[in-house]
């Protein structure tokens, strides 16, 4: 067991390092009449039963468990548990213990430096994160909509103890998050310490016992140095905050759920190296270094770059800025780093210079609905999806009747765009593609409907053929990555799309006047499934599908995409909430389609609302939608069918355009 001291004067405090040492908590900790222990979901579960006992030898405990995640570090979490303090007759002289890993600890200490003006809280760490950065010095916050960690104080703990033990039960990705803090250590004030982190990859990625003790000892040495010289960050701890600059743009873009911090501080230490660069401070021998450990340790430093404006303007929102600069912690060498104030005419240089994943929004308008994908594409190939969204809209409502958009279909469909257009830029996007299908191509008044769009919502939507729509869905199919010749059928709203192909070439590529709207409309207008419409939708698709007849002697994997297809996931496995993870790749049966298709066509339209994974707006089309599928399947004489997630969507952000 390993001791350090945060040498504070009168709110000094020691920092316990060791491997299995939860038992001996008591020995550390003096005696109160009331403790509250608080974690969150995630980690509540493993540890708070044992941290109990261990407390209850010292006085009487009361539990508080959060949700896990940085979304939830915000004043509104904290309110009930100050209501929930006072209910239990908490009082000054009361003790807050955090369990947990940044977020439990950041916000278990606000509330112990809020609550009656203050009173004692220790930390047990439980993410190599937490242990190395969140829980040492004192900075206790949370986050507001424009910013992170932007109210808060400076109160410090009475006691940091570190049990090395639980990051055993870390995965890899949190692992790497609090490594990423870690290397930050080594490249702002330790160069011997840099070396050794990259010489000892391999055992620190392993958690070899006596490696991880050895480091995080170092980093919480490193990190007690500086706290014990500047407490109140009036100087040299302002240099904790490398990478931290850009870092806290891209948490704050992409809402805090798609990167975790340690993620975001490998980003803005390589843009905060770019920036010193351009000042002449470093050389690419330096950057090299940099990107090399990071490498080592497999961490992603291709930076995701939005829209310039955005940036600025969260930079703007940073408690670093001063004056209209923006203060960066640079660095001079590894080991040695500065201040420096960077103007807006340097960063956007160094910006539009940096490589980086380019943030991207792709919106699909089909006959029936509206979809969205924003997503970071790097050479054309998608890294990361951040989020995709879908609205029933109905544009292609009658359209096959009178060849006109219905006024309040194309209200409806351009409410939704606007809506996606302030996603995007919420997002940070700095490309935006936008493409109409079907029932687009067959309006006649689709100019006006364009005119309109395109004023209200700005954005440029472009029309695009049935044999460009298939070979965007196929592309968007080919991301996961299939060897064999697949067939991908595509069934929207007013047509269904066939590609038959394989990743080195698309052999056959046709769009059919058949989809879910037109059918239900054409044949099932009054909601009426008996044998004899079924028997004349079934006659009217197969003499569409005689386009297809040589695709029935090919071989091939069978790959659905679109909302027909995947709904019939969601319903078969009755889901309360929609997971994509799930419906992707899922193995479809013929018989499964089946079993749907005679259950939804029991059942009134105001029942079939009220089907366990059907969409509410979907449920007026998706009798005809099923049917269509079963008659298909059946004509290739095919038994199953891949559902897929990644459709005309991927295939829009990955296209060159």
């Amino acid at each position: 067991m390993d001791k350090l001291r945060v040498d504070l004067k009168e709110k000094s405090y020691d920092i316990i390092i060791g491997e299995n040492i939860y038992g001996e908590l008591k020995e550390y900790i003096g005696k109160y009449h009331k403790i509250l222990l608080i974690s969150n979901d995630k980690i509540g579960p493993l540890y708070s039963e044992g941290i109990k006992k261990e407390l209850e030898k010292i006085g009487k405990v009361s539990y508080y468990e959060i949700p896990d995640g940085e979304e939830y570090k915000k004043i509104e979490t904290v309110m009930p548990i100050y209501d929930f303090m006072l209910e239990n007759n908490f009082d000054r002289n009361s003790l807050v213990v955090s369990l947990g890993g940044g977020v439990v600890c950041d916000l278990s200490g606000y509330v112990a430096s809020t609550f009656m003006r203050g009173i004692d809280f220790i930390q047990l760490p439980t993410s190599l994160l937490a242990q190395v950065d969140a829980s040492i010095g004192g900075k206790v916050a949370l986050n507001l909509p424009g910013g992170k960690n932007l109210i808060g104080s400076f109160y410090q703990p009475k006691l940091v103890y570190i049990d090395t033990s639980v990051l055993q039960t870390l995965d890899t990705r949190e692992i790497k998050t609090g490594l990423a803090e870690i290397i930050k250590h080594g490249v702002l004030w330790d160069a011997e310490y840099f070396n050794f982190l990259s010489e000892n990859n391999n055992k620190i990625l392993s958690l070899d016992s006596e490696t991880i003790i050895k480091m995080i000892k170092r980093s919480c040495e490193i990190k007690a140095e500086i706290v014990s010289k500047d407490e109140k960050e009036k100087g040299i701890r302002a240099f904790l905050n490398y990478g931290h600059t850009y870092g806290h743009v891209v948490e704050n873009l992409t809402k805090y759920k798609i990167y975790r911090h340690g993620e975001a501080v490998v980003y803005g230490m390589v843009f905060a190296a770019e920036i010193a660069k351009e000042l002449g401070m470093v050389s690419n021998d330096f950057i090299e270094k940099q990107n090399a450990i990071f490498e080592k340790f497999g961490m992603d430093y291709i930076i995701p770059k939005y829209n310039l404006e955005k940036v600025l303007e969260i930079f703007g929102h940073d408690k670093k800025v001063a004056n209209g600069e923006i203060k960066f912690i640079l660095p001079e060498k590894i080991g040695k780093v500065k201040m420096l104030s960077v103007s807006e005419e340097n960063l956007t240089k160094v910006y539009e210079k940096i490589r980086g994943k380019d943030v991207k929004t792709v919106i699909d308008i089909g006959t029936n609905s509206v979809r969205l994908c924003i997503a970071e594409v790097f050479h054309n190939k998608i890294s990361k999806i951040y989020s995709k969204f879908v609205e029933i809209t109905r544009l292609g409502e009658d359209v096959d009747k009178n060849r006109y958009l219905k006024k309040e279909a194309i209200e409806r469909t351009i409410k939704i765009l606007s809506k996606y257009k302030k996603i995007g830029i919420d997002f940070g996007s700095i490309i935006y593609r936008t493409i109409a299908t079907s029932a687009s191509r067959d309006a006649e008044n689709k100019d006006a409907f364009f005119e309109k769009a395109t004023k209200e919502s700005n954005l440029s939507i472009e029309v695009i053929d049935g044999k460009n729509e298939g070979e965007l869905s196929f592309a968007g199919v080919m991301t996961d990555g299939y060897q064999e010749n697949v067939m991908v059928i595509d069934i929207g709203g007013g047509s269904t799309e066939f590609i038959f192909g394989n990743n080195k070439e698309i052999k056959i590529v046709k769009s059919i006047n058949v989809g879910a709207v037109r059918l239900k409309d054409k044949f099932f207008q009054d909601d009426i499934y008996n044998e004899e419409n079924y028997k004349k939708a079934e006659k009217w698709i197969i003499m569409q599908l005689e386009e297809i007849s040589k695709m029935r002697e090919e071989k091939y994997i069978l790959i659905g995409v679109a909302g027909t297809i995947t709904t019939q996931v969601s319903i078969a496995e009755k889901m309360k909430k929609y997971d994509s993870q799930k419906v992707h790749r899922y193995n479809l049966s013929i018989d499964r389609i089946n079993e749907n298709l005679k259950l939804l066509s029991s059942k009134t339209l105001g029942e079939r609302k009220k089907v366990k994974g059907l969409e509410e707006k979907r449920a007026d089309v998706i009798v005809a939608g099923t049917f269509l599928l079963k008659v298909i399947m059946n004509y290739l004489s095919q038994k199953r069918i891949i559902v897929s997630e990644n459709d005309i969507l991927e295939g829009l952000l990955i296209s060159k355009k």
